[in-house]
């Protein structure tokens, strides 16, 4: 009986598979559009749930999605290579800050999901664990040697930003080591060749589940309620593409609602088929803990929020990388959700 029950049930994985596949492949003449993000994660599980599952082949979008790291996301499509950025608000914020402007049409993950995780020997040694108080586990990164990338990323903001919180100097207090690549932080962690380091979920996972991390702080889960939303990931497009091509902008966010309704209406093991190319380091059970947690921020109606904006505009004077407060109608447009 059970046999009969697994053969039934991969039966119909191998036809939905199939299904999806053949929906996602772009009909002869869809039009062909670039969207930028800036590293492969399970934060942006919407936007490559909508590939996966033919969302984007049902509106006559071909998609290419390209990694371009950091704010260089925001770079190509200021520089017209790329049609949209689907990155972090910060970037968006900083460069509106210098002069150069892109709106945000939607929400795919609107709480911060940027961890910290240590060396598990080092938090043995200072005597920590998972489950200590925030404070105390964010003072045990004092002396350490800490990646975030390179000075003025995300990560290396989240680190500067709890240093001050607890009443460190993050130029005195800490060593910050530029790592160039995801694999090399881990790599490096397990090595000891730096003690912790800072970087969107699921990277920090797999070390913990890899048995040489220790998570200091879990944002993606939820632990720290200073960023219960956050402006995480949002789709940008330059005004006159807003402008000019309403309906490409229209065709892509209902594409992506679609994907975020799929991923909180639906057991998050389904998702992880669509991950797995894009993470195919890491181990499936990694990949799933990371789309489970990114489920908690995932808006259904797509809004960017103004206490959104507000708190990742006051994140963003903390650390010191801008010094504006820029209105809300500058930065977000709802035009294209349902209201």
């Amino acid at each position: 009986m059970k046999c009969d029950i697994c053969v039934r049930t991969v039966g119909v994985l191998v036809v939905f598979g199939l299904l999806a596949a053949i929906c996602a492949n772009p009909a002869v003449g869809a039009e062909k559009i670039k969207i930028t993000v800036p590293v492969p994660s399970t934060t942006f599980a919407s936007l490559y749930h909508a590939r996966a599952a033919g969302y984007f082949a049902e509106e006559g979008l071909d998609v290419d999605i390209v990694v371009v790291p950091g704010p260089g996301s925001l770079h190509a499509v200021f520089a017209r290579d790329s049609d949209f950025a689907l990155a972090p608000g910060i970037y968006q914020l900083m460069a509106y800050e210098r002069g150069q402007r892109l709106v945000s049409v939607m929400s795919i993950l609107t709480r911060l999901a940027v961890n910290i995780v240590m060396h598990k020997d080092v938090a043995k040694e200072r005597g920590i664990t998972d489950k200590s108080p925030l404070a105390d586990k964010i003072r045990a990164l004092k002396g350490l040697k800490i990646s975030g990338f390179t000075a003025g990323t995300f990560g290396h903001q989240v680190i500067v930003h709890y240093m001050l919180k607890v009443g460190l100097d993050p130029q005195k207090d800490v060593q910050m080591v530029a790592l160039g690549t995801a694999p090399a932080l881990l790599v490096a962690l397990e090595k000891r060749q730096i003690d912790a380091f800072t970087m969107g979920t699921p990277l920090p996972e797999a070390a913990a589940a890899r048995g040489f991390g220790v998570m200091v702080v879990d944002n993606s889960a939820g632990e720290d309620p200073d960023f219960a939303e956050f402006m995480m990931d949002v789709l940008m497009a330059p005004p006159e593409a807003i402008k000019q091509r309403p309906e490409l902008v229209r065709k892509v966010v209902r594409a992506l609602l679609k994907a975020n309704a799929w991923l909180l209406d639906h057991p998050a093991e389904q998702a992880v088929p669509a991950m797995k190319p894009v993470l195919s380091g890491l181990d499936d059970a990694i990949i799933l803990a990371g789309i489970q947690k990114v489920r908690l921020g995932i808006p259904r109606d797509g809004r960017v929020t103004e206490r959104a904006v507000t708190l990742t505009q006051e994140f963003l004077r903390r650390v010191g990388a801008i010094k504006s407060v820029i209105p809300y109608n500058e930065l977000v447009t709802n035009e294209f959700l349902s209201r």
